[in-house]
């Protein structure tokens, strides 16, 4: 009885040991006892491509990483990151300014992200370096008339139409009554568009519109693809006359604080994206039907980020 006895209580403490063992292996992470990146995006096609290049980009560099890529809107995923559900987003800074602080618009892109930094600093959040691109409006031109009269930036535009040049313009009518719309950009700019060729559509139409040339110019998004499909021209805002949405990094401080290397690694792809890269990368997926998958890692292989 005394053998049996022995023979069980070993048993029993080896159970004990291997079930620690498997338990502690099951709970660790591949980062030790840091915490895992749990990397979310909005819905669209380009929150959906700046989600998934974070969460690639820090997987190849070792992170321990949580997908949650088209998680919601603003209305969702901003409490996700100040509840801790998700570790970090792309956000926009005028987006936070209006939407979220309820303040003004911002026409300077420096400006507007120190506000947007310092006001999250009270949130545990921290706003990573932003990245050239500024998801804002612009005004936009047929390719054909921009080539024929040389046209580049909007000063360039607005000048030809003080010189008595007729540009059928088409509009959307929530830009026309807004104060940050139609009315500052002629203030800003020193002028006042002909009513005789100011034409109110959707806002989305605009690009129908001229690619059918039933337009010669109108409001566009920055880095909408059908810009470039369309073969239209976005003209530089050279007078700063519009909002700035330059689309930053959000990560929760505990994160930074376990990773402090991160700021200077997510600088690494920030730095590649401005409105023109974007574009290219939002037209691969709306126009030329590629998945989200595919063209994050491709671009991300060929600027080096991944393997």
């Amino acid at each position: 009885m005394k053998k049996r006895g022995w023979r069980f209580l070993g048993l029993f403490l080896a159970c004990v040991m291997l079930l620690a063992a498997v338990s502690g292996c099951g709970g660790e992470s591949e980062t030790g006892d840091k915490p895992t990146i749990v990397v979310g995006s909005k819905t669209f096609t380009e929150a959906l491509l700046l989600g998934q290049m974070t969460y690639e980009y820090l997987k190849e560099l070792g992170y321990d990483v949580e997908d949650q890529i088209g998680l919601g809107e603003l209305a969702i995923i901003r409490p996700a990151l100040e509840s801790g559900e998700i570790s970090c987003y792309w956000e926009y800074t005028g987006t936070v300014l209006i939407n979220v602080m309820e303040e003004e618009p911002s026409f300077d892109e420096a400006a507007c992200f120190q506000a947007v930094k310092e006001w999250d600093e009270g949130n545990d959040i921290i706003w990573l370096d932003y990245a050239p691109l500024n998801n804002t409006y612009a005004i936009m031109i047929r390719g054909d008339l921009a080539e024929e009269y040389n046209i580049k930036k909007t000063s360039d535009f607005v000048a030809l139409i003080e010189d008595g040049v007729s540009f059928k313009f088409v509009g959307a009518q929530e830009w026309v009554e807004r104060p940050d719309g139609l009315q500052h950009w002629e203030n800003v700019y020193g002028f006042k568009y002909p009513e005789k060729d100011m034409n109110l559509a959707a806002l989305n139409m605009g690009y129908e519109i001229l690619k059918e040339k039933q337009a010669d110019a109108g409001l566009a998004f920055t880095t909408d693809p059908r810009v470039k499909a369309y073969e239209l021209v976005a003209l530089e805002d050279d007078k700063s006359a519009f909002p700035v949405y330059n689309a930053a990094p959000l990560f929760r401080k505990e994160i930074i604080d376990a990773y402090p290397e991160i700021p200077e690694q997510m600088k690494k792809l920030s730095q590649l994206l401005d409105d023109e890269t974007i574009m290219e990368l939002n037209k691969a997926v709306d126009v030329d039907k590629k998945m989200v998958e595919e063209v994050a890692r491709e671009f991300l292989k060929e600027n080096g980020l991944i393997e």
